[in-house]
């Protein structure tokens, strides 16, 4: 019996991020499914994980018993998918909206399989209320035989929650110490350098307190570099700041496994998307969202939409601080995150009690598989 996911990589990582995510944690709570991937950019997933190999060779790849499939060899997958009454077909979890290959359609469409097949649609995360309103909501398709329905990610028991990996169903120990990670789309990021070099290596802070800026690699490197380094330029002698070599560390690309790791180590967060933003909620870390930014800024009713899941954990003075800098990023509005750095210390309390409400709503492949099993889809 399969369970097949398909995913298109179209914002550099967090889509494959969450794609690969979701299957690891299946092939790992459960046995009785193997597991296909099938991907549109091998390039982009090998970033994250170093057993891909880009290649266009006619075959697929097996990673820790997940077969992953690439999406537009139409000859190779109508070959093997259309198999035993198109058997790999009989579960297919569609990933944000991605469409289907044109070799599938036409099995599921044109060749009129025996089988039933569920398609079971899982959107990209969101706070809004949709989530809850869409979440097991079934749709129709051009065939009796291929029925389908949304199961919606969310911050709620009404959704299907978070993946929550082995790795991440307790909050790691806070790390007071530890280096700042910076993930951004492309922007100017002068102010935040600026509040980031405050917080990390403020002229009162001792030698051995002072933090680094961990930059990882994406659309937003380059703009957030040259931010910094413009920040290292003299300042006069009021200010003494260690070389810019010793303060910015610039990271390769880092399988989930060891980004994950990274990650726990910080002392705070400037996060971007959806893979990596669901796992700094987890992480109990105070962290600053920038989302992806869309047309007539519609990323601000996605941001708000979180900002108030997360209200009730928090102070209301250090939700103000919280809500400031978030909306400032998203914004582009005074872009002024110096108070946020500042208040990060009496912050953590907040964001750790929003990470374990996000635990009670259990793992969203668990509660996928006990949705899957609970209706004898398979």
């Amino acid at each position: 019996m399969y369970i097949t996911i398909l995913c298109k990589v179209v914002d550099n990582f967090g889509d494959i991020g969450v794609a690969w995510r979701l299957c690891r944690r299946l092939a790992k709570i459960q046995s009785k499914y193997k597991i296909c991937l099938v991907v549109d950019d091998l390039e982009a997933f090998s970033k994250i994980e170093s057993n891909v190999i880009a290649s266009e060779a006619k075959q697929s790849i097996i990673i820790n018993g997940i077969e992953i499939f690439p999406w537009n060899d139409d000859a190779f997958c109508h070959e093997v998918f259309s198999q035993n009454d198109g058997e790999r077909l009989s579960l297919i979890l569609e990933l944000f909206q991605c469409g289907r290959p044109d070799w599938m359609e036409h099995i599921l469409f044109e060749e009129k399989l025996n089988r039933t097949v569920q398609i079971i649609m899982i959107d990209y995360l969101t706070a809004e209320k949709y989530a809850e309103d869409f979440h097991c909501l079934q749709s129709l398709t051009r065939s009796a035989k291929v029925q389908k329905v949304n199961f919606m990610p969310g911050f709620t028991q009404k959704t299907g929650g978070l993946v929550i990996d082995d790795e991440w169903q307790e909050i790691p120990e806070y790390k007071a110490d530890g280096p700042v990670l910076v993930f951004t789309y492309e922007n100017d990021w002068s102010k935040l350098a600026e509040s980031l070099i405050d917080y990390c290596d403020g002229p009162s802070t001792p030698l051995r307190d002072r933090k680094k800026v961990l930059l990882a690699q994406g659309r937003g490197k380059e703009s957030m570099l040259q931010a910094l380094k413009q920040e290292f330029e003299p300042a006069g002698p009021e200010r003494s700041r260690r070389d810019e070599t010793s303060f910015i560390e610039e990271l390769p690309y880092l399988n989930q496994n060891q980004w994950d790791k990274m990650m726990k180590e910080c002392s705070a967060l400037v996060i971007r998307g959806e893979e990596s933003m669901s796992r700094a909620c987890l992480s109990g870390i105070p962290f600053i969202w920038h989302a992806y930014p869309q047309s007539d800024e519609y990323q601000l009713v996605k941001v708000k939409a979180l900002l108030e899941r997360m209200r009730q954990h928090f102070k209301q003075a250090d939700f103000e601080i919280v809500e400031k800098a978030w909306l400032d990023i998203n914004g582009a509005n005074n872009m002024s995150f110096s108070q946020f750095f500042e208040a990060v210390p009496r912050l953590v309390p907040g964001f750790r009690d929003f990470a374990a409400s996000l635990r009670k709503n259990g793992d969203l492949a668990a509660n996928l598989m006990t949705y899957i099993e609970k209706l004898a889809i398979i």
